[in-house]
């Protein structure tokens, strides 16, 4: 018996079934993996697609769940061609159970699979949207990465703007931005470095799109722009957490340049070594009680003048414990 779903102001037609494993075709427009097919200029048969899909360890993870679970529960979305079925949706779960009947072979839970199975009806446009209410604004979201691919794919390829983005995706015009920047950044990246693990690396464009200063310095300075992919495809950078103190590197001429020469960590110890509230929480309550004192209002000043007793009782125990420390540290301040 049909079912339908209403996309996009159009009822789609599928039928729930389960289909063998051995009638599935791997989708090679698999947004999840399109940068290595892409790749490939000879196009990439069955065995490679599938090899590539294995290659990632969430994938790997996968197939011990669905061993543990006994099988898969979560139907597919597959379009019957003459060939067989063309998975549209649930590549990584067919190539873990195809690695399943491998180790276990006669084992019916991991032969068939769930599926809906569509027709012609099935355009990439459906699918765009159908797969962004899945993994973008669903519950089973894809990696950041691949979320941002898909944004900027219904955005630039199939026209959805920023109101429908915001109102299907229930994503601020911020975030969206945020997303189509770093993805057009990581692509400028991954053109200039092509390793396949590069891929992995998008979490610095989506921190560097959230920080404007840097967002900023990335668009009108190429000579950064540069130096940036340097540092990331070199390992100066290592953890995309690291841009959220990188204008503090920027700003010092020995930590950039100890940047430069070692990587992020000697210049995060430069910095450190300049300013100890970096990684003291002692100095830094120091050093933001040293700059409230200096721009201590007058009307608190003319309230010690007054003599508030409370106040002044605070001072001296601030004064104190300066004193104390300065003795135990052995310091003539």
């Amino acid at each position: 018996m049909a079912e339908a779903l209403m996309i996009q102001g159009r009822s789609i037609e599928y039928q729930r079934m389960s289909i063998t494993v051995s009638e599935c075709i791997l989708d090679p427009l698999n947004p999840r993996i399109q940068f290595l097919v892409g790749q490939k200029s000879a196009g990439v048969t069955q065995k490679e697609l599938q090899d590539l899909i294995w290659s990632k360890d969430a994938v790997k993870a996968l197939a011990q769940s669905i061993y543990q679970n006994g099988g898969v529960y979560e139907a597919i979305i597959v379009q019957k061609t003459n060939e067989g079925y063309l998975v549209r949706e649930g590549n990584c779960r067919t190539v873990s159970l195809r690695h399943l009947t491998e180790l276990y072979p006669g084992d019916r839970r991991f032969e068939v699979i769930p599926a809906m199975v569509f027709e012609s009806t099935l355009t990439e446009e459906i699918l765009a949207v159908l797969l962004a209410d899945m993994h973008v604004s669903g519950k089973i979201r894809w990696d950041a990465y691949e979320q941002a691919k898909h944004v900027s794919d219904l955005h630039h390829q199939y026209g959805k703007t920023y109101e429908w983005l915001g109102n299907h995706l229930r994503l601020s015009k911020g975030k969206i931005n945020e997303l189509l920047q770093a993805y057009s950044a990581m692509n400028d990246f991954l053109h200039r470095y092509p390793d396949p693990n590069n891929v992995r690396k998008f979490s610095f464009f989506h921190e560097l799109m959230k920080k404007k200063e840097l967002r900023e310095l990335y668009k009108d300075d190429v000579e950064f722009k540069d130096r940036f992919y340097s540092w990331i495809a070199d390992g100066r950078l290592v953890d995309a957490k690291q841009l959220r103190n990188l204008s503090n590197v920027l700003s010092n001429p020995e930590a950039e340049k100890a940047l430069e020469k070692m990587g992020f960590e000697e210049a995060s110890r430069v910095l450190v070594k300049n300013d100890p509230s970096l990684e003291s929480d002692l100095f830094s309550a120091i050093k933001k009680a040293t700059e409230e004192l200096k721009r201590a209002p007058a009307n608190e000043i003319q309230d010690l003048k007054g003599g508030n007793p409370q106040k002044i009782i605070m001072l001296r125990e601030l004064s104190r414990a300066i004193e104390d420390l300065r003795t135990l540290g052995g310091l003539d301040l």
